[in-house]
This record gives structure tokens, sequence and C-alpha cells, in this order.
């Protein structure tokens, strides 16, 4: 002889949430845009920071370095006034 299961159909606990069909209002979906857009920003900022820490005289001129380092050889202060 088999032992036979049966369970008795017990009611569901009422939900405390919103309806499953409900969808968002609009200051719901204006948060969750504004919060999309803060994310998207996020990433793109993590991204560039990783790419300049792997390469960082990558997006550096190369005149920078020597125009500032000729007027300073030169002698010339000229915002130094004495």
């Amino acid at each position: 002889m088999s032992a036979m299961w049966t369970l008795s159909p017990e009611p569901l606990p009422p939900s405390t949430g919103p309806p499953v069909g409900a969808g968002l209002d609009a200051e719901q979906r204006t948060v969750f845009a504004f919060v999309l857009c803060l994310l998207v920003v996020l990433v793109l900022l993590m991204v560039r920071c990783v790419r300049i820490l792997l390469d960082p005289y990558s997006r550096m001129p190369a005149s920078s370095w020597t125009d500032h380092k000729e007027a300073l050889e030169r002698g010339q202060f000229d915002y130094a006034l004495v």
C-alpha cells in the first residue's frame, strides 16, 4: 500500500505591497529615470578613470612638457614681480 499525501488548500496571506498589475506613477518614473541617468554617468566616469590609470600619458599633449620648460630655462619669469 502506498501512502498518499494530500494538502488541504490554505488561503494566501493578504499582500502588503502594490497590486501585481499596478504600474509606476509619474513621480516614480521620474525618480527611476534620474537614478538610471546617474548610474550611466557613474559608469562612464569609472571607465574614463580606469583608462587614465592604465595609460596616463596618452591623453597629454607633448607640447605642454616643452613649452614651459623652455621659458623657465631662458629665465623668463613674467609672473614674479620683485
